[in-house]
């Protein structure tokens, strides 16, 4: 008897602590999926319409974005790392525009917990994963993984 009054005790303040440290994934988080959809829209609309304020609204300060490269002359790869200033500028000089007009995007945040989450954007061409924090109360991207689609949908 005295066990099940421990374990049940036990579990109690367990859950208490669990919903006091808001990590109860419940409904509270829909919110935030939402919330953090919106920023990696955010992200890739920026990019794609040449928006340099709108993709810095939504980038960390410190965000990277890395894509493994080949070289055609030696087939040795190497890590391409695009920092915020060079994505703000990128988008500045439109290198990401698309001349055909807006860009179909397919969004999905594949993984919230707390103040961090990642999310996949496909357009015709790449495929990004994005890291997300809760930075200053909003979502920004800190981390960016990317590359091209090697044949259509994939």
């Amino acid at each position: 008897m005295q066990r099940l009054l421990f374990s049940l005790g036990l579990a109690i303040m367990l859950a208490t602590a669990v919903a006091t440290l808001g990590l109860y994934a419940g409904a509270a988080h829909a919110s935030d999926d939402e919330a953090v959809r919106a920023a990696a829209l955010e992200y890739a609309e920026g990019w794609y319409a040449a928006d340099a304020e709108r993709l810095a609204h939504v980038l960390h300060p410190e965000a990277l974005k890395r894509r493994v490269v080949k070289d055609v002359v030696t087939g040795e790869e190497r890590v391409n790392v695009l920092r915020t200033e060079d994505l703000i500028r990128g988008a500045r000089e439109g290198v990401g525009k698309e001349p055909g007009g807006p860009v179909r995007l397919r969004v999905a945040v594949l993984d919230q917990h707390g103040d961090m989450a990642v999310a996949r954007v496909v357009s015709m061409l790449y495929v990004d994963y994005l890291q997300l924090v809760r930075w200053n109360d909003r979502w920004v991207v800190l981390s960016v993984v990317w590359g091209t689609i090697e044949s259509p949908g994939e």
